[in-house]
């Protein structure tokens, strides 16, 4: 008799705890709080972000949270979300102004830019992540054309006060901070690139907070993020080509600086270019530049070196290229890495050949340059410098109208070549795991 009283006993407390489940725990809150790296999180009966401690600095990862589906199905949206006290349905998303905003506006150069306004682009991306999470779709508003008001998302370096102030005054180009200020949410990195990775932490943390089955969220008054994602830092080495002659705005329009505004999710490209130099330096060096100073002293916080040059070597020799000037090219080409190499160890280099010539003098850039630039690429891996090599030549040799003198690409021509250049760093500098994009 004992027993069959245990037994059913523990059937009773076996059916309370299935009932218990079946319900999903709401009417007994676990009241119980968890220290994290940003604070002090209530569970799930308390949802509201409390004011964090300040972080450490923190890469954008990917978080994967493995929810309990004992539970029910994991919402994919919150009932609500707010910012301080105030329903996100208050506020409205600012963002900061173009630094290309008025030059866009000249026909013969808005082609030219066809990826300008970054800090809008990342304004419509948080817009449309707020929208997938809450069916709220907020107004979105560049900071000069917009009245102040209190209750304001404010992305990048806009002009309001709070975005130059605090935690914003002096960013790092890796970093970024997500920040609630009195009445603002302000969102910003050391460079528009960081900013628009500040929104990948964003995802993450709401996709956790779901995955805990949490469907309220509130950014306390207070609340503070310090946050890192690493821009790949690309050099351009080379000749007038890649100082960007031909255009009508070098520093502008030359395709180094095309290629910064096509990558500035990922990258930030420096230019090195230096008209009329060689690769040898028996003839134009350089290595006797200032722009290959600069490089050097760059290198430190390189991750990328192209290296285009040889379209003044051939010219330059004006007796038949011979054996000895190959390797004469070749050595003048290790040594600028070896250079470059002495400041960081972990560079990587990109080989390219020249751009298609499309003039009569047979020494310009030839097949045979371009077969001497195809070969430099084993030569230089075999002595220790991780390089890869871009076929300028055929990204440009159906540009023909856009190569006016024959040697220098126009303002068109630059940005076909900034967009093959750039397509190929893409596969370079993307992370291929463990990084939300």
């Amino acid at each position: 008799m004992k027993h069959f009283k245990l037994i059913v006993l523990m059937c009773l407390v076996a059916m309370i705890a299935i009932a218990a489940v079946a319900c999903g725990g709401a009417e007994t809150p676990d009241t119980t709080a968890a220290t994290t790296a940003e604070g002090v999180v209530t569970t799930q009966a308390a949802t509201d972000e409390t004011t964090p401690a300040e972080t450490t600095t923190a890469t954008t990862t990917a978080v994967v949270t493995t929810p309990d589906t004992t539970l029910g199905p994991v919402p994919t949206s919150f009932a609500s979300m707010k910012i301080g006290e105030t329903p996100i349905s208050d506020y409205t998303i600012v963002y900061a102004k173009s630094p290309y905003e008025a030059y866009v506006k000249i026909p013969a150069k808005k082609q030219y830019f066809p990826v300008y306004d970054f800090d809008h682009e990342t304004a419509n991306r948080l817009a449309d992540l707020i929208f997938d999470l809450t069916g709220v779709r907020l107004n979105v508003v560049q900071d000069t054309k917009s009245t102040e008001v209190a209750n304001e998302i404010l992305i990048g370096k806009t002009n309001r006060t709070v975005s130059s102030s605090g935690h914003f005054a002096n960013l790092l180009t890796d970093d970024y901070v997500v920040n609630v200020v009195g009445t603002k949410l302000v969102i910003c990195g050391g460079e528009h690139g960081t900013t628009w990775h500040a929104i990948d932490y964003l995802e993450t943390r709401f996709a956790a907070k779901l995955a805990k089955r949490e469907v309220n969220y509130t950014f306390a008054t207070g609340f503070l993020y310090k946050g890192n994602h690493h821009l790949t830092v690309i050099g351009c080495i080379g000749d007038s080509i890649t100082q960007g002659e031909g255009a009508s705005d070098q520093k502008l329009l030359g395709y180094p600086a095309q290629m910064g505004r096509i990558l500035w999710k990922d990258a930030i490209v420096y230019n090195f270019g230096d008209s009329g130099s060689s690769m040898r330096n028996d003839l134009d060096a350089y290595t006797n530049t200032r722009a290959y100073l600069d490089a050097v002293n760059a290198a430190k916080t390189a991750d990328i070196f192209t290296i285009m040059l040889g379209t003044n070597d051939t010219w330059q020799d004006t007796a038949p290229w011979t054996d000895s000037d190959t390797e004469l090219y070749n050595n003048s080409c290790l040594g600028i890495m070896a250079s470059l190499v002495k400041k960081n160890a972990n560079l990587k280099f990109v080989l390219a050949n020249c751009p298609a010539y499309f003039g009569t003098a047979g020494n310009i850039a030839t097949p045979k340059t371009r077969q001497i630039q195809e070969a430099l690429v084993s030569i230089v891996n075999d002595a220790g410098y991780p390089t890869t090599f871009f076929d300028t030549y055929t990204a440009t040799k159906t540009l023909r109208s856009h190569f006016p003198d024959t040697v220098h690409p126009n303002d068109m021509g630059h940005l076909k070549m900034a967009e093959a250049f750039a397509a190929y760093l893409q596969t370079l500098i993307t992370p291929t795991t463990g990084e939300a994009k």
